[in-house]
C-alpha cells in the first residue's frame, strides 16, 4: 500500500501560523478520506518555515465496492393497479442499470416508494485524490493572508511548489497556476538545487540529505538539545521559552546553535531588559550560570552547517552589541527624569481617548487601593506605600524603554527598576513591578501585598473604563484583553483570599470616571451589572474547570453575591456536601417548594409575616424554626463562611416544611391568610438562597 505526500512549498511562513496549518492539515486529511473511504495507516504532517507537508502512511490504492441505495418514486407511480410497472418504474430501473424486476418497494415514515440496491465500483485513489487535496489545500485558514501576481486566490503567502505523491505517482493537482510535481527544495544555500523524489515514502531522508530537517518535532528537539550542550561548555544552562524556541524552530531548516558573548558592562543593566532584547529583539537564548544572574553571552539558532559558526556568531555580537548599547541609552535618558516628573507627563496621555489622560487614571488608582486596603483591613504603611506606587506606575508607559515596542513587555518591570533608581522605596518597587501579573492565565501571579492590590485595583479600573464606554468583549473580539484581565483579577483575590464588593468598587471608579456627552453618557447601574455578569461568567469557567457541575455553579451563582472569592468558595463547598450527603436529593426538593409557589405570584415586595395571622399551631412552628435558622446562618456564613454548617442548618428546616404543607394550604381563598403564608414562603426561600437557588440545580 503506497504512502500519499502532499508538500505546500512557500516563502517564508509566520512562526505562529505554522502549527494551527498543521492541525488543519490532518484534519481535514483525516476527515476527506473517511468520506471517500480510503484507508489508511496514519497521519503525519511536517514543516519548516518553507514548507507545510502531510504524510498518509498504507493508504489504500482503491475505495472498496458498495452496495448503494436509491429511491424512485411512490408505489402508486410505479405500479398501475393491476401491478404492472409503469414508465415511471421502468425508467428508474432502466436508469439504475438493473432489470425493473429488482426494484423493490418499503414504506417510509412518508408512504411506501420502490427502490433500487445496485453495486458502485470503487474508484481508483488516484482518481479522486485530487479533489480532496486541492480542496484541501484552499480550505487553510490564517491569521492573515495575501495574493500575489495577479491570482486571485489567498494564502498565508506565496505559494512556490507543489507535490503530490501517491508511492511513485504524481497525484494531478493545480493550485495558483501550479501544477503538481515529485520535485521539493532543500535548504536555499546548502543545498539550492531541485530534490527529486521517486516515492513519497523517501520524503523525509531526501530532504535531510539536502540539508532540511523536515520533521519539526525532531528538529525541536536538536534546538534543545544543542542549546544546552553549548551552554554546558561554559558551565551553564540556557534559557529556553518555549515561545522562543517554538519561534526559532519555524527559522531555520539546518539548526546549528552557537554560543557568543558581549561586552560584560551591560551586565549592569537588569537582568529582565537584557533577556528580553535577546528574546524579543533577536529570538536568543539567554545563558544562566548556578549562581542565577545573567552571563555575558547568548545562544543564536542559525541556520547553517557548523563550520560556518565562527563567521556567522561574529554578525550576531556586533548585533547583539548595539541591541543593548540602545538599551543601556534608554536607561541612561529615562533615569533623568524623576517620578514626579515623568507623572506630571503623563498628562499629556490619553486613556481610552474619551475618559481623560494616564495621571487621571493614576488619580483613580490611588483612591482604589486605599478603598481596598481600607476593606481589607491593611495596615497604614502599606497603605501609604501603595497610594505612592499607584501615583507613579505608569509612568513607564512615557519612558524610551517601553516605547521601543519590541520592549513593551517590560513595562511594570522597568518602572520598577526605574522608581528603585529614583529612591523609591522596596514596597513601592515591587507593587510597581508587579502591577500586570498575570500577563497570561497560567502565569505567575504577583508575589507582594502591594503587588497583588495595586494588580487588583489596575484591573478594575480597566473594566469599569471599558464598560462605562460599552467597549465589552462581544464574540471572540476582545481588543482589551479584558476576559484575561477579569481571569488574572479572579486568580490574585482567590490565592490572596482578596473579600471586597465587585459591585461597589466598580461603582466606585465608575463615579470617578469624567461625564461622556449627554448623548453617549451611559447608564452606570447597567454598566456595573454588565461587568458582574461578564466576572460571573469568567468564575462558572473556573469553576467548570474544577470539576464543578453546571447546575450547582448555576445554582451558585443565581444568588445574590456581591464577593468573587466568597462566591466560587461557596460553589466548590456545595459540589462536595453533594457528592457526600445522601440526602442531597431529598433537602433540595423540599427547597424548591417555597421558591416554587412564591416566585410565580405578585406577592408585594413589603409584605410581611404577622404571626396573629397564623391559624394552625405548625405555622408557629414552622416561623420559629425558619427564625432560629436565620440567627444560626448568620453566625455560620458571617463569621467564618461554614458551609457546611450552613447546610446543617437548612436541612433542619425538611421536616417542618414538609409537616407544613400536609397540614396548610398556602394559596387560599382568603387574602390575608394567603398573602401571609406567601411571605412565610418567601422568607424561607431567601433563607436557601444564602447557599443556593436550588431551582437550578438538575436531579
Amino acid at each position: 500500500m503506497p504512502d500519499l505526500l502532499l508538500e505546500i512549498g512557500t516563502e517564508e511562513i509566520p512562526s505562529n501560523a505554522v502549527l494551527p496549518a498543521l492541525q488543519q492539515m490532518e484534519e481535514l486529511m483525516a476527515a476527506g478520506l473517511k468520506q471517500l473511504r480510503l484507508s489508511y495507516g496514519e497521519i503525519a504532517t511536517y514543516a519548516t518555515h518553507r514548507r507545510l507537508a502531510i504524510l498518509v502512511k498504507r493508504l489504500a490504492e482503491n475505495q472498496p465496492d458498495q452496495q448503494v441505495e436509491h429511491k424512485g418514486p411512490p408505489v402508486e407511480r410505479a405500479f398501475t393497479e393491476d401491478g404492472d410497472p409503469t414508465d415511471a418504474a421502468l425508467g428508474f430501473a432502466k436508469a439504475r442499470g438493473i432489470g425493473v424486476k429488482e426494484i423493490t418497494v418499503r414504506k417510509t415514515d412518508k408512504g411506501s416508494f420502490v427502490f433500487a440496491t445496485v453495486k458502485e465500483e470503487g474508484r481508483a485513489a488516484i482518481e479522486v485524490l485530487p479533489d480532496l487535496l486541492t480542496g484541501m489545500i484552499g480550505s487553510l485558514e490564517f491569521p492573515k493572508t495575501m495574493r500575489w501576481g495577479e491570482l486571485e486566490m489567498r494564502f498565508v503567502r506565496p505559494i512556490r511548489w507543489l507535490v503530490a505523491l501517491l508511492g511513485a505517482d504524481v497525484v494531478p493537482i493545480e493550485i495558483a497556476d501550479l501544477a503538481s510535481d515529485r520535485v521539493t527544495h532543500g535548504h536555499r544555500a546548502l543545498h539550492p538545487e531541485p530534490v527529486e523524489l521517486s516515492d513519497a515514502g523517501e520524503y523525509l531522508e531526501k530532504l535531510e540529505d539536502a540539508y532540511v530537517v523536515a520533521d519539526h518535532r525532531r528538529r525541536r528537539r536538536q534546538i534543545v538539545e544543542q542549546a544546552q550542550a553549548v551552554a554546558a561548555e561554559v558551565n551553564a544552562t540556557a534559557v529556553l521559552r518555549d515561545d522562543i524556541v517554538e519561534e526559532n524552530n519555524f527559522l531555520v531548516e539546518w539548526p546549528t546553535c552557537l554560543i557568543g558573548r558581549f561586552d560584560e558592562r551591560y551586565l549592569e543593566l537588569p537582568d529582565e531588559v537584557i533577556a528580553t532584547v535577546m528574546e524579543k529583539h533577536q529570538s536568543y537564548f539567554p545563558v544562566v550560570p548556578e549562581s542565577g544572574s545573567l552571563m555575558a553571552r547568548f545562544i543564536v539558532v542559525a541556520n547553517i552547517v557548523a563550520e560556518a559558526g565562527p563567521v556567522v556568531i561574529g554578525g550576531h555580537e556586533k548585533v547583539i552589541a548595539a541591541r543593548l548599547a540602545d538599551a543601556e541609552f534608554y536607561v541612561s535618558e529615562d533615569t533623568k527624569r524623576s517620578q514626579d516628573e515623568a507623572r506630571e507627563d503623563l498628562r499629556r496621555v490619553t486613556f481610552l481617548g474619551k475618559l481623560g489622560t494616564l495621571h487621571d487614571k493614576t488619580m483613580r488608582l490611588e483612591i482604589v487601593v486605599k478603598w481596598l486596603c481600607q476593606r481589607l483591613g491593611v495596615d497604614g504603611d502599606l497603605v501609604e506605600a501603595l497610594q505612592r506606587a499607584a501615583a507613579i506606575c505608569k509612568t513607564d508607559q512615557i519612558t524610551q524603554m517601553v516605547g521601543d515596542t519590541k520592549l513593551a513587555d517590560l513595562q511594570g518591570v522597568i518602572g520598577g527598576y526605574y522608581a528603585a533608581a529614583g529612591g523609591e522605596s522596596r514596597t513601592v518597587c515591587e507593587a510597581i513591578t508587579e502591577q500586570y501579573m498575570p500577563v497570561t492565565a497560567d502565569a505567575d501571579l504577583p508575589t507582594s501585598p502591594g503587588g497583588a492590590l495595586l494588580s487588583v485595583a489596575d484591573r478594575i479600573d480597566n473594566l469599569a473604563a471599558a464598560f462605562y464606554l460599552g467597549m465589552e468583549p462581544t464574540g471572540t473580539k476582545d481588543p482589551m484583553g479584558l476576559r484575561r484581565q477579569s481571569q488574572g483579577l479572579i486568580a490574585i483575590c482567590l490565592e490572596r483570599g482578596l473579600h471586597f464588593s465587585l459591585p461597589d468598587v466598580a461603582s466606585l471608579v465608575m463615579g470617578l470616571l469624567p461625564d461622556l456627552p449627554d448623548n453617549e453618557m451611559p447608564d452606570v447601574a447597567e454598566a456595573g451589572t454588565k461587568l458582574k455578569d461578564f466576572v460571573a461568567a469568567r468564575i462558572e469557567n473556573l469553576l467548570e474547570t474544577s470539576g464543578v457541575g453546571y447546575d450547582i455553579i448555576r445554582a451558585t451563582l443565581a444568588t445574590p453575591w456581591d464577593d468573587a472569592v466568597e462566591i466560587i468558595i461557596r460553589g466548590k463547598a456545595l459540589a462536595e456536601i453533594r457528592a457526600e450527603d445522601e440526602e442531597f436529593e431529598r433537602t433540595v426538593d423540599t427547597a424548591t417548594r417555597p421558591a416554587n409557589i412564591v416566585r410565580p405570584t405578585d406577592l408585594p415586595a413589603g409584605a410581611e409575616v404577622h404571626v396573629g395571622l397564623f391559624t394552625e399551631p405548625i405555622e408557629q412552628h414552622l416561623w420559629d424554626a425558619c427564625a432560629l435558622a436565620a440567627e444560626q446562618l448568620d453566625a455560620a456564613l458571617n463569621g467564618g463562611a461554614n458551609y457546611d454548617r450552613a447546610w446543617e442548618i437548612l436541612k433542619s428546616l425538611s421536616k417542618p416544611i414538609d409537616d407544613y404543607f400536609l397540614a396548610v394550604m398556602v394559596n387560599v381563598e382568603d387574602e390575608d391568610l394567603r398573602t401571609n403564608r406567601l411571605a412565610v414562603m418567601r422568607e424561607l426561600d431567601r433563607l436557601y438562597l444564602r447557599l443556593a437557588d436550588f431551582t437550578q440545580i438538575v436531579q
